[in-house]
């Protein structure tokens, strides 16, 4: 009987279960699977000239899938975490230092910027050296060297597009110090000084070209003025001389291919000493890429015309030139990231005007202003790769460079002891033009045992071929070799740059009847070079940092141009801050 009774009630009960259990059941449609989009950073690179870095701001969004239950159909509203609310950049760094022999250092960058708005930069660069150097000739003329820019960059965006203008003026300053006459010489400007000004604005509105799913493009216009305000005997008509530029680019992406065409125009003029001096540049470019499996490739050349033009007796001279320059990348995926075949071929034209020429060696004479431009086509093929998980790095190749119209530096002085020659060097150098072929063997290492510590070593070797007897002034073994380490509180780095013996020609101004065939005297030398540089670090906070840098510690001869022996031993302390 009450086994009857149990069995009647479950009998009664269980579709009342088995209907609420249908009742409750839920339906998984779709998994929760959050999603970090891509992080979109400044598309700006401010020119910072020491270690100061802007720091992209980066946005993260978490979009969740929408999860639905019976006993709640509304959809999750997406979460979103912003890192500019959390992390804003400090507006504000200085880096300030000084040093002995007698130099100093500032760095000033004040910036805003909002991923949504725009940004702008606004900087003051400043880098000096005071003390007095014994040229070869053991005189002491001035040797006061200072680079001062003042500047500032903004950008607006618009959408996916950004306007942006940059601004800058710089002023170059450098005493002839490497000078010198056996009389007081004051009426040759020995040991006076070069002193360049030079003011830029340029203006240009499209895309970063880092999304190519979408079609890119830019345009870009630049315009500037140089000034001469070196100290020559009559120089009272100073050379001046402007510049013009427009640029546009547009590049697409079709799968793995991608496209890209550019095109540009430059005209540089002359005034005052430079009066009827112009050069006009026209530059096309073409590219393909691919990202294949095996290779990753891109290819494509660039096409220059380059007319000079000079007013003169007893006519004007015009001088056009056409060249083609071809451009590769070529990297081969063999499977292994230890072994990585590489092709490259590029080059470029660079024009020879004053401006440039100062930028070249400021000790140029006054007014220079050739009728060609150089050109280069360079030639690369190696390996490189990554082996034990990416800790040691490895690239070794071998270079043909071919350079028409290469600049080979002379120096002009008087050799005689004749007493009417008076023996005078004025700190003057003076480009001469020729064809040089160039063989270099290369190898460059990078070794991380630990993520915070870096060893690397770099081996150069160059073969010249010089269709002059000029000397051309490059060494024939370059290297470096250094150690770093990167640590919360403390960095440092200890490296030792190094270059073989460099010659350049002296034509004796004595002897010289002709100047289609200069005699040259014994040749300059520069001697075997280690310059050994030191830089320490100590973050006193987040916001506080001291430095201190060392140059050139073992104290050796060191030479950037023939003539002016640069700085012995010396060294820079300071601090860095943000705030």
């Amino acid at each position: 009987m009450k086994k009857m009774l149990i069995v009647a009630a479950f009998a009664a009960v269980l579709p009342q279960l088995a209907a609420a259990q249908v009742e409750k059941q839920v339906e998984v449609t779709k998994a929760y699977v959050p999603k970090v989009e891509s992080a979109s950073k400044l598309a700006v690179q401010p020119d910072m000239t020491d270690t100061a870095r802007m720091r992209p701001e980066i946005d993260y969004t978490i979009t969740p899938l929408s999860l639905r239950t019976t006993l709640s159909p509304r959809p999750i509203r997406p979460a979103t975490v912003t890192y500019w609310e959390f992390n804003r950049p400090l507006p504000f760094y200085l880096k300030a230092g000084a040093g002995y022999p007698l130099n100093s250092v500032l760095d000033f960058y004040a910036s805003s910027q909002n991923p949504s708005t725009g940004y702008v930069v606004g900087y003051v660069n400043h880098e000096g050296r005071y003390a007095d150097i014994k040229n070869d000739f053991g005189v002491k003329n001035n040797s006061t060297r200072m680079f001062n820019r003042i500047g500032a960059a903004a950008g607006k965006y618009f959408g996916r597009h950004i306007l942006e203008g940059d601004i800058y003026y710089d002023n170059r300053m450098y005493h002839r110090y490497g000078a010198w006459a056996d009389g007081d010489g004051a009426g040759l400007g020995i040991g006076g000084m070069n002193d360049y000004g030079d003011a830029n604005v340029a203006v240009r509105f499209g895309d970063n070209f880092q999304d190519l799913s979408r079609t890119n493009f830019e345009i870009a216009l630049r315009g500037g003025m140089f000034f001469d305000h070196s100290e020559w005997p009559d120089y009272g008509d100073k050379a001046r001389q402007t510049a013009l530029g427009a640029r546009a680019k547009i590049a697409r992406g079709f799968g793995r291919s991608r496209f890209s065409l550019e095109a540009g125009y430059e005209l540089r003029s002359g005034q005052k000493s430079l009066e009827g001096s112009s050069q006009q540049l026209i530059h096309a470019a073409l590219r393909y890429g691919f990202a294949g499996g095996v290779v990753r490739f891109d290819v494509g050349a660039d096409y220059y015309r380059d007319r000079t033009e000079f007013e003169g007796e007893p006519s004007n001279l015009v001088k056009s030139e056409n060249y083609v320059i071809p451009f590769a990348r070529l990297d081969f995926n063999l499977g292994t990231p230890g072994l990585k075949p590489f092709f490259e071929a590029d080059g470029a034209v660079t024009p020879n005007d004053f401006r440039a020429l100062t930028q070249e060696n400021p000790y140029v004479a006054s007014s220079t202003w050739l009728d060609k431009s150089s050109v280069d086509y360079n030639f690369r093929l190696g390996l490189g790769g990554s082996l034990w998980r990416s800790r040691f790095d490895y690239r070794v190749y071998a270079g043909v460079s071919v350079r028409d119209n290469h600049l080979f530096w002379t120096t002009y002085r008087s050799l005689s002891d004749d007493p009417a020659f008076s023996e005078v060097f004025q700190g003057v150098l003076v480009p001469v033009m020729a064809r040089q072929t160039v063989t270099s063997f290369n190898g460059e290492i990078e070794f991380r045992p630990v993520s915070a510590l870096k060893f690397d070593l770099g081996v150069h070797g160059y073969l010249y071929n010089d269709e002059t007897d000029l000397k051309n002034g490059a060494p024939s073994f370059a290297g470096n070799v250094g150690v770093a380490y990167e640590g919360r509180k403390v960095s440092f780095g200890v490296k030792a740059l190094m270059q073989g013996v460099r010659r350049w020609t002296v034509i004796d101004l004595s002897a010289t009847t002709d100047a289609s065939e200069p005699v040259c005297g014994p040749s300059f030398e520069a001697p075997f070079g280690v310059d050994l540089r030191v830089n320490f670090d100590w973050k006193v906070s987040g916001r506080v940092t001291f430095f201190a840098e060392g140059r050139n510690l073992v104290n050796r001869r060191l030479y950037e141009y023939p003539w002016y022996p640069e700085l012995g031993a010396n060294f820079t302390v300071g601090v860095k801050a943000n705030f």
